[in-house]
């Protein structure tokens, strides 16, 4: 009770400073914390907000909001700082600010990054949007300034157009909107944004062009009308006044007639959730409406007395028929979301028909949010463990807790804990101890909120914080041995402090890596070795560095600080084989060599093949010891594809060579030019010679009913024999064979029949 007197108090006398600097020309404005976009940027926020506060104390046109102040009036009333518009402008309208400054800072290697915007509370508008990057701290002032000057150059022009338009004319009420029943009409408007209003005069006519009269004085935005006739069409205009008396210009005029319209729906309850609140309402009964429903519009305010704006249309999907079922609808349920903590909101609801004539408003209710975590206390100096407890949150829908840790005061929350709800009344005592991944002697941040059914969660408690107790010994002499095959052996020297009750090793791709995995735990002080062999079930990777780090662990499972990185290679592959070549056009076969690796253990090479000039799997055709070889048996006229990988003695293997290509001899061509003739009683045959250079012979067949039958073997282009029969016949055909054995595709076939 004592700190909320103190925080009213300091509200107030800001809020009387704000008063008397106002008559002196004075900008009121606030700095809130600069956010940080990532880890890098840690402490930057704090730095930038403070030069920021800095330089603009130095300008005495600018009354600067203490920052304790500000905390003060935020815990109070559990606000936060951030850049959301809305936020901004509701946090500067209850302290009568005129501008707030907002930003993050974001650090990618030695850059730093400033996002800054100021927004002039009374407009509700950003007026300054700057984005600017430095090189390193040594020019972060400078920019700053910079930044600052920027802030008093928008600041000033945007405050002098302000009071300027002040000045000028006091602006009308807007958005008037009327609803005809059949026997009043309903009007309701909204302030012009930025005015002072202190009432409405509402103004009647029966002719668009007049002449109106007065027709009564509403210290709310809005007015039934109940002195109207049956069809009779009346207009309306609204003019608004301050408290000093001046008028405002009249607003739009707007046109309504009586007309038979449903009654007012009926809100039946309205249940307060986390950041929403759950509404739940009725057609109006006895309506003389004889149209179906079309729908509801829900309107919402902050106050009992408005302004209430629409906050959502619910219209039935379709026509007729669906919109006759919308008018049987005897319970209709909406959940109003992205409401803020512990607030009160007031619903109104009317209904419309096909026709879109709208009903008067039903009776406001009231709704209030579920309220944030407060009070939260925070247990340190235990071993690796902080025990927080806070009041329950008192509400039939919370299903639980969130509980979220940081090394940092303001920034870099993550959630650690789902803590379900037990039950129990409001005054109960919920606890929680966080043990699990905390260090020794750090302090750590917490906050709280509190979920219901779906994740939706509550804004954040304030932070607290608390330090964890400190570690054992941590072990010393850490060696290992490297270049061995897909394993690194460590030794260390054996722990000789009493608390010590084993060792845990940790490992890591990177030497540099934030943090090491869990590779190993050694229970037992005396333990001194270990090999490392494997990943689970795979074993370590060929030529590939690992570095480690060991800690002791005491009875309770708190480690150590741990040793300094050590780092060991293990065995690499034999580098791919080189100058890998074959010869192409030889006869079913193709001779490969290569150069033979530079490691002096290599034991053989794996040799592997592809049919085509692309595409196809390869498949290890031979183990070679030596550097060349020769693939046999292979097919004519057909092109292959060779890689090699190298194998040392302890089964290592390389890396695929880069890949040859070659292709097989082809058969010779078709024997062409056939011709057969008979002369002195003999069948005489010649043909065109092969254009092959290395053709050997050729081959006669004579085609017979089981097949072809070979009768000779001439190296000339011609042959001969006895002519058949009179009256009989042979077929002959003629092939071409090369040097290395290879036998053309025969030539055509060619009959003689004897003379």
């Amino acid at each position: 009770m004592r700190k909320r007197s103190i925080a009213v108090a300091v509200f107030l006398l800001f809020l009387l400073a704000g008063q008397a600097l106002a008559a002196q020309s004075q900008v009121r404005i606030s700095v809130f914390n600069f956010g940080t976009v990532n880890l890098d940027a840690s402490g930057l926020g704090a730095t930038v907000t403070n030069m920021l506060i800095g330089q603009l104390t130095e300008d005495k046109s600018l009354a600067l909001l203490d920052r304790k102040e500000l905390e003060a009036f935020l815990s109070m009333n559990d606000l936060q700082q951030n850049d959301n518009l809305d936020n901004v402008v509701h946090i500067g309208t209850r302290l009568g600010l005129n501008v707030i400054v907002v930003g993050t800072v974001e650090k990618k290697g030695p850059l730093i990054v400033i996002q800054c915007k100021a927004v002039t509370v009374d407009q509700k508008k950003t007026i300054l949007n700057t984005r600017s990057a430095v090189l390193g701290d040594a020019a972060l002032a400078a920019e700053v300034k910079k930044i600052s000057q920027q802030i008093r150059a928008a600041t000033t022009e945007q405050i002098g157009k302000e009071k300027s338009a002040e000045a000028s004319v006091f602006p009308a009420p807007q958005q008037v909107r009327k609803r005809p029943g059949s026997r009043n009409i309903q009007l309701s408007w909204e302030a012009a944004p930025g005015s002072s209003t202190a009432g409405y005069e509402v103004f009647r006519a029966t002719a668009a062009a007049g002449p109106f009269s007065r027709l009564a004085q509403a210290n709310r935005p809005e007015y039934l009308d109940e002195t109207v006739e049956k069809d009779t069409l009346y207009y309306y205009k609204i003019r608004a006044y301050n408290d000093r008396g001046l008028q405002s210009e009249f607003s739009a005029v707007v046109e309504a007639k009586t007309a038979v319209t449903p009654n007012p729906p009926v809100i039946l309850k309205a249940e307060g959730h986390v950041q929403g609140i759950a509404l739940l309402w009725s057609p109006g009964p006895g309506s003389e409406d004889p149209l179906p429903l079309k729908g509801y519009r829900l309107y919402r305010s902050r106050s009992e007395q408005g302004p209430y704006r629409e906050l959502v249309n619910i219209e039935a999907q379709g026509s007729g028929e669906a919109a006759a079922t919308l008018d049987r609808l005897q319970r209709v349920p909406y959940l109003d979301k992205g409401l803020e903590d512990g607030q009160e909101y007031h619903y109104r609801v009317t209904a419309y028909n096909e026709k879109e004539m709208e009903s008067g408003f039903s009776r406001s209710i009231r709704g209030m949010t579920t309220r944030s975590v407060a009070a939260v206390a925070a247990e340190g100096d235990l071993i690796r463990e902080i025990r927080l407890s806070w009041p329950a949150v008192d509400s039939p829908f919370l299903r639980g807790y969130h509980i979220y840790r940081s090394k940092e005061e303001k920034e870099n929350f993550v959630r650690v804990k789902r803590l379900e709800a037990t039950g129990g009344g409001p005054d109960r005592k919920v606890e929680f101890a966080d043990k699990e991944g905390l260090g020794d002697q750090i302090r750590y941040y917490y906050r709280v909120t509190a979920f219901e059914e779906g994740d939706s969660e509550t804004s954040p408690s304030p932070v607290v914080s608390a330090v964890t107790r400190g570690k054992p010994a941590m072990p010393e002499e850490l060696k290992v041995l490297g270049g061995l095959v897909k394993k690194v052996e460590l030794t260390w020297k054996a722990s000789t402090a009493a608390d010590v009750e084993g060792y845990k090793l940790y490992w890591s791709k990177e030497k540099e890596a934030a943090q090491y995995v869990h590779l190993k735990t050694l229970p037992g002080r005396t333990t001194d070795r270990y090999r490392d062999d494997s990943r689970g079930f795979d074993k370590l990777e060929d030529g590939t560095a690992y570095h480690y780090r060991l800690v002791t662990y005491n009875r309770v499972d708190v480690e150590s600080e741990a040793t300094a990185p050590v780092s060991a290679t293990t065995k690499p592959r034999p580098s791919p084989p080189a100058g890998l070549q074959g010869e192409s056009a030889k006869a079913k076969s193709a001779p490969l060599r290569w150069t033979a690796n530079s490691e002096k253990d290599i034991l053989a090479y794996h040799l592997f093949r592809a049919t085509g000039d692309q595409g196809g799997d390869f498949e290890r055709i031979a183990k070679v010891s030596g550097t060349e070889t020769v693939d046999r048996e292979l097919k004519d006229d057909t092109v292959y594809r060779y890689r090699l990988q190298a194998e040392d003695k302890d089964g290592l293997t390389s890396a695929f060579s880069e890949t040859v290509t070659i292709r097989t001899k082809a058969r010779p061509v078709r024997t062409e030019g056939v011709e057969v003739q008979v002369r002195e009683g003999k069948a005489v045959l010649s043909w065109k010679a092969s254009p092959e250079p290395d053709i050997a012979q050729y081959t006669v067949y004579e085609k017979k009913f089981f097949g072809m039958e070979k009768i000779a073997a001439v190296g000339t282009t011609q042959f001969s024999e006895p002519a058949p029969a009179k009256g009989k016949t042979k077929t002959y055909l003629v092939t071409a064979t090369d040097k290395d054995g290879l036998e053309g595709i025969p030539g055509p076939e060619i009959t003689v029949t004897g003379l």
